[in-house]
């Protein structure tokens, strides 16, 4: 049992992509804020632009989750 809860644990910290996933996941709820508040008119290419960073940051944080938790077993 605890094996699979360890793994589960892993596979979602993969999933996230750790640290630099939940900074990428913070800027893309700003993004999506910043939408709900100037509207989509007003944040359009800021808005491509933020969001086009935060899927490269998370890719790079679940790349370096699956080498570091690869490299663990």
């Amino acid at each position: 049992m605890k094996n699979i809860q360890s793994s589960l644990l892993r596979a979602a910290r993969i999933l996230v992509g750790g640290t630099w996933g939940l900074m990428a996941w913070s800027l893309s709820g700003a993004s999506a804020m910043a939408v709900m508040l100037w509207g989509l008119k007003s944040v359009a290419i800021p808005l491509l632009m933020l969001k086009t960073a935060s899927w490269g940051i998370w890719g790079l944080g679940v790349i370096r989750e699956a080498k570091t938790r690869n490299s663990i077993r």
